[in-house]
């Protein structure tokens, strides 16, 4: 019998219930349930056709439609959905569906003719069994099931569905529909292109890849509406003619050049036999299923040999940025509960328990159970909206379940927090006991989770990760967010100083041990929530819905800019629109209406106000910059008029109202306003994307379908105290912005033997830059009060913001370079990799707090085994004085034996014997060494791979606006004692060909012997500085093999020497020293500013400290917050553990410090230099180092040098050469004229700035109390309020919305 065969003839009401009807009804349930059991198991169901819903019709006709329905749903919220009484419809007009069937009048829910009326009346699935049928609620983790799925069902189910909206809401809003379904809410088009340029899977920084289906759930490419010249369009608005769906990962060629980065297909063997061809060996090639990886390197080409682009299958495959609006929320955790297409923003799920986050909605909880008053929707079951009803009073946790993910978490921030580092009140997010979970526990929660250290951890249970909300006054770190998309954590930023210090409303110190801290500190949300607004607040109608034009960048999509509703120094807003997408003329904002009939914005007498549209009786004043910078008016606030009306006059500073527009040194035209304002940004300091082979995982867009490979996704470090400037690009008029790093990622490879055939390789993006992407942000964290002040940007009259300045530039403060799975060390006589981390997710620093939280068996071995770490693998080599890891490559300085650099892509590969080697195929095939009399030091320029002949070519100077890359960047530098300065050029380790890896020296360079003996060096932009027995010689690399002698600054037999913007820090026989370079032809070391240490190795610089290496004395730390006052913070030599202390290097894991020490004899030595329970300040830009030996590593040979870690901060060198990839089209680094127009006047002379003056005095200017955190109900205490301030409107305020 084929399902929905019955016939069945209903009579005028009441219907007589015949036996043979129920009995045909009761069969037609029966085989539909018995034939659906099976997940993704597609039922043959008959749909019948239902016309798109009318635009205009009478009541009666409407009721027609809605009679049986309302047998059943015997009350409803909204009989449209819609707030409008003007609004007409039936049940079936939206949904489809036979409204002629009429419950038998005595049956109940769950009885046998009840549910067989429901077949006859409702659409069915035609995958019943994923859709939980004939549950109603939205099925937990669904993705492509709306693919699969009949348009007849999507349309039953969610009638704003993007795939089926033009048919049951097109009549009324086709244009709008339209244009969403071009909005890059629905394609992601920022997302999936900056991540294939960031990784080098497409070349196209106008991007081609978004996301976009057919009614029947079929991939399509999705097209804006035709213009007479599209390249103008894409060049001025950044409007793109076409988007294309992302291809499979299985059919792309390799986004990165690792010689092992393959999908697979054939089995290991040393021979690749052809396909049907036996191979020597008499064998087959035997295929394997995709993501197979192979140790050997295929012998056919890109894409022919099977390789694959990790970040691609990534982005099909875990769950990162989506699911987007084409797909149901994921409806599992708090955050994630939702529909898809119109209604993922208008109809509103319970998601979040914090009146400012919900608004109104907040009562109802965060687990997505609904409140209508239709009695068939149980109100305990999660997936459901709060309310059957269309809205426009739309609260940010409904924007938060896209907008919460590292690269697109304005949303985050803009309500004050960023994601969870593990570290923060580990002891309460972790089990007493450590886990070892099964792979069927692994598998269940990373379908929730995509996070590996979720498995470890007490959040994987979503009973606690609902909840941990309701334990923030247990925690004593940090305070966590009630919202938990993707199942992640989310933890409060904080008011505070640099040194990590919590700070008041009036900047007084909280103490950490005080138990009101959180309560008394200011937390760092945006000005805007604090006065009550919601996103829709700012962002209207076109924000939202897009203009209809298909756009790549989100900065060229808005609408909105900050002066229409704020004016400028000179003008009242005029309330017309002025964003990079607003239409001719602008919109006209005086003219919107809230749903209750008021204007949105009012001017009265005092002044602009706007309304809520979330609290009907909610409004506030707004801030208007041509009052607050005059001194006659009653709002004047000198601080911000200082900012705004400061004069292009570096000398004499002069500000004020009497400052001519055109000669404002921080105008509108020249910078953004949030470059003063946003308060903090959130910056990415990587993630770990390690593959597994052997782990069968559906894809989660598209086809769906399965393949054996996956790939967890680990942010690494998280910080919320860096702040950089860059510019925006032509779209945005080139204005300087506030940038952060927005991705970074590192890929690892385990195959299905578990071989880890590659781990932690960062890739290269298509331009050449390093893949540690960069871009222009608004983190919408902007504030009155906790504002930028001068010294941030300008340098400072104390000279302590040196570190800060440096941050600033985006130059780097090597404070959160990474140090991953292996630590590299050079001995006297070996080269070696020592584990120090665990590889499992989070990747503990052996020997740390966070082990002693998470794998708490683990840590207890290794106390037990004293702190000796136990896996490390040597290869022999000369004295290694010098080395620098980048990529698949170690190179290092070996004396003698010259430059040597060693492949070491199998590091953790326990399929191969010697894990480093000197040519991966053989000395005939390649040479990598430069041989020379005595190589004292290497130095790549950056420990971020880059590949310079990639940023070449029309495509990438004119249609990507790529600047071009400084030529130093292909060269390695080495320093010899005897030869001088030697470059080599190191490209071809970077162009994916291993049969040309042949090094050759471009240049041998020691002109009037002013290079002898030289012994280490270091680059910043094109200068470089050496160590030799002439002192410090600075040389200027601009065309690098035309060297320049700039300058000699005379050392006492100088030992080693690093940079931190215009200061080197210099080690030499009497101590530590400082060198001012601010101009390199006049450098000089300052005097009575030295740290006398009796042995001063290496030196290494982390913000505003320097560690040197200081022989037997351990462990020199040197507060070097002024380096013309540097000051002995303390010498530690681990209780005399550390005994002929080389060489230092300091990185980051998670939110930890940590200090890796070469000491001599001793081996490796680990300091964890911060943790939460060591130092409570550690959230700081720089907070006090705590030390403590933590792990050691008995060398092959004596231990002299370290590999310095990933950089993760810098995106531009010391003169303006860019770094990182930026992805947003013409954005980039400050160049150098721009860096030195922050500090030095026309004649190259410093100037400097106070940020407290006494015309604008200490005091606090427009502090705003900012709500407290809300504690939530307790079942042993009542819920705290929030602040009347925020909160004190109508109680009907939820009522008026309905």
């Amino acid at each position: 019998m084929t399902l929905m065969n019955c016939k069945i003839t209903l009579k005028k009401l009441p219907i007589v219930r015949t036996f043979s009807i129920a009995m045909c009804m009761v069969l037609n349930i029966a085989v539909f349930s018995a034939a659906s059991a099976e997940l993704h198991h597609k039922v043959a169901v008959e749909y019948s056709y239902t016309a798109p819903a009318p635009k205009t019709q009478t009541p009666d006709q409407a009721l027609v439609k809605s009679t049986g329905c309302l047998s059943c749903h015997t009350d409803t919220d909204s009989m449209s959905m819609h707030e409008s009484p003007g609004v007409i419809l039936g049940c079936t007009d939206c949904h489809g569906g036979n409204a002629s069937i009429v419950k038998p009048f005595k049956a109940k829910k769950n009885d046998e003719d009840y549910l067989a009326t429901l077949t006859k009346a409702h659409v069915l699935p035609s995958y019943p069994a994923d859709w939980n049928f004939p549950a109603s609620a939205n099925p937990p983790i669904s993705y492509t099931l709306l693919n699969r799925e009949s348009p007849e069902y999507v349309r039953f189910v969610n009638p704003s569905d993007l795939r089926i909206a033009d048919e049951a809401c097109g009549a009324c809003h086709l244009p709008t529909i339209q244009a969403a379904k071009r909005s890059l809410m629905a394609t992601g088009a920022m997302l999936y292109g900056a991540a294939s340029y960031a990784n080098n899977i497409l070349p196209y920084k106008n991007y081609i890849l978004g996301e976009a289906y057919t009614r029947e759930g079929e991939p399509m490419a999705i097209a804006g509406p035709p213009l007479d010249d599209f390249a103008k369009a894409t060049q001025e608005h950044g409007v793109l003619p076409i988007l294309y769906p992302l291809p499979t990962w299985k059919n792309v060629p390799p986004g990165d050049i690792f010689r092992v980065f393959e999908r697979g297909g054939r089995n290991i063997s040393n021979q690749f036999p052809e396909t049907a061809l036996p191979n020597s060996l008499g064998m087959l090639q035997r295929l394997e299923e995709p993501g197979r990886p192979d140790i050997k390197q295929s012998n056919r080409g890109p894409g022919t040999g099977g390789r694959i682009a990790v970040p691609l299958l990534n982005a099909h495959k875990t769950r990162l940025n989506d699911p987007l609006m084409w797909f149901l929320g994921t409806n599992d955790n708090p955050g994630d509960f939702r529909t898809s297409g119109c209604g993922s923003c208008h109809v509103v799920y319970a998601n979040d328990r914090e009146p400012r986050h919900s608004g109104p909605y907040a009562q109802f909880g965060n687990s997505g159970q609904t409140q209508t008053v239709d009695p068939t929707i149980t109100k305990k079951e999660d997936g459901h909206p709060i309310k059957h009803v269309f809205t426009r009073s739309i609260p940010t946790a409904q924007c938060m379940s896209c907008h919460m993910h590292q690269p697109n978490m304005f949303v985050n921030t803009f309500l004050g927090y960023t994601m969870w580092d593990y570290e923060a009140d580990a002891p309460a997010m972790f089990p007493k006991e450590q886990r070892y979970p099964s792979d069927d526990e692994k598998f269940k929660t990373m379908q929730s989770n995509p996070e590996g250290a979720a498995v470890r951890g007490l959040w994987s249970d979503q009973e606690f990760l609902r909840d941990v909300w309701t334990k923030n006054d247990e925690m004593n770190d940090t305070q966590f967010a009630d919202y938990h998309g993707h199942g992640w954590n989310f933890r409060a930023v904080f008011k505070k100083d640099r040194k990590g210090n919590l700070l008041d409303k009036e900047n007084q110190i909280i103490e950490p041990t005080d138990p009101k801290k959180f309560d008394k500190s200011v937390h760092m949300s945006s000005v805007h929530l604090d006065v009550g607004m919601h996103c829709v607040d700012c962002h209207y109608s076109q924000d939202n819905h897009g203009n209809g034009h298909v756009y790549g960048e989100v900065a060229g999509a808005v609408e909105i800019d900050c002066v229409d509703c704020h004016g400028t120094v000179s003008q009242y807003p005029n309330l017309k629109t002025s964003g990079p997408a607003a239409p001719p003329g602008g919109t006209d904002l005086s003219l919107i209406r809230n749903p209750d009939g008021q204007k949105r914005f009012q001017w009265k007498d005092d002044g602009l106000y706007q309304r809520s549209l979330l609290w009907p009786d909610l409004e506030w004043k707004l801030s208007l910059l041509k009052d607050v910078i005059d001194p006659s008016h009653k709002e004047y606030n000198p601080k911000a008029a200082r900012s705004k009306m400061m004069a292009k006059d570096p000398i004499g500073q002069q500000w004020g109202i009497d400052v001519a527009l055109e000669n404002l040194a921080h105008g509108n035209e020249e910078m953004e306003c949030y470059s003063c304002h946003q308060s903090w940004t959130t910056s990415c300091g990587g993630c770990h994307l390690p593959i597994e082979a052997n782990w069968k995982t559906e894809n989660k867009h598209y086809e769906g379908g399965e393949s054996r490979n996956y790939a967890s996704y680990n942010p690494q470090v998280v910080r919320d105290q860096i702040f950089m400037l860059g510019r925006r690009g032509k779209i945005n008029g080139g204005k300087i912005a506030p940038i952060r790093s927005t991705s970074a990622l590192v890929l690892s490879s385990t195959n299905a033997n578990r071989e880890k055939i590659y781990v932690q390789q960062p890739p290269i993006s298509a331009s050449g830059y390093s893949s540690q992407a960069m871009n222009p942000h608004f983190a919408h964290t902007v504030r009155k009060e906790e504002t930028r002040v001068c010294s941030d940007c300008h340098l400072s009259k104390d000279s302590e913001n040196n570190a800060i300045f440096t941050q600033t530039l985006g130059l780097g403060t090597d404070f959160i370079d990474f140090i991953g799975y292996h630590a590299y060390v050079g001995g006297s006589e070996t080269v070696e990799a020592v584990q120090v981390t665990e590889w499992e997710e989070p990747q503990a620093v052996k020997g740390s707090y966070l082990q002693k939280y998470v794998y708490p068996d683990f840590y207890q071995q290794h106390l037990d085994n004293d702190q000796e770490l136990e896996i490390g693998y040597n290869h022999s080599a000369g004295g290694i004085n010098c080395m620098q890891l980048r990529g698949e490559y170690l190179y290092a300085a070996a004396g003698a034996k010259g430059m040597v650099v060693y492949d070491v892509a199998s590091i953790a590969n326990k399929g191969v014997s010697q894990r480093i080697i000197t040519a991966p195929a053989s000395s005939l095939g390649q040479d990598t060494s430069i041989a020379s009399a005595n190589a004292t030091c290497v130095s790549l320029v950056t420990t971020q791979p880059v590949a310079p002949e990639r940023n070449k070519g029309e495509l990438m100077r004119v249609t990507n606006q790529e600047k071009p890359t400084h030529p130093i960047y292909n060269y390695a530098l080495i320093t010899d004692a005897k030869e001088g300065l030697i470059l080599t050029n190191i490209d071809t380790l970077a162009d994916g060909e291993p049969r040309n890896n042949f090094l050759t020296r471009a240049l041998t360079w020691n002109d009037h012997d002013v290079l002898k003996g030289a012994r280490h060096l270091t680059v910043g932009g094109r200068y470089v500085y050496i160590i030799a027995d002439a002192g410090l010689v600075i040389l200027d690399l601009d065309k690098p093999l035309k060297p320049k002698h700039v300058h000699t600054v005379p050392l006492t037999n100088g030992h080693s020497v690093v940079q931190q913007f215009r200061y080197l820090f210099v080690t030499d026989d009497e101590g530590l020293k400082t060198v001012d370079i601010t101009n390199p032809a006049q450098a000089f070391v300052i005097e009575k500013n030295l740290i006398s240490l009796a042995q001063a190795n290496r030196v290494f610089v982390s913000r505003t400290f320097a560690y040197v290496a200081a022989g037997k004395d351990g462990l020199a730390i040197v507060d070097v917050t002024n380096p013309a006052a540097m000051k002995i913070y303390q010498m530690f030599n681990g209780d005399g553990k550390l005994k002929d202390a080389q060489d230092v290097m300091v990185a980051s894991t998670n939110a930890s410090l940590f200090a890796y020490v070469a000491d001599g004899d001793s081996g490796l030595k680990v300091i964890q230099l911060t943790s939460p329970e060591s130092q409570p300040r550690f959230y700081g830009f720089s907070p006090d180092p705590k030390p403590a030996l933590i792990a050691w590593y008995p060398t092959s040979s004596k231990a002299l040098s370290l590999s310095r870690g990933l950089e993760r901060d810098r995106a531009v060198d010391e003169t303006g050469g860019q770094i990182a990839v930026f992805s947003r089209l013409g954005s980039g680094p400050l160049t150098e004229q721009d860096m030195k127009g922050l500090y030095l006047d026309k004649n190259n002379k410093a100037w400097f700035v106070e940020d407290n003056i006494d015309a604008v005095g200490k005091g606090i200017h427009f502090g705003v109390a900012t709500p407290a955190l809300v504690v939530p109900f307790k079942a042993n205490s009542a819920r705290r309020p929030v602040k009347e301030n925020i909160h004190k409107v109508s109680s009907s305020a939820l009522e008026h919305q309905e």
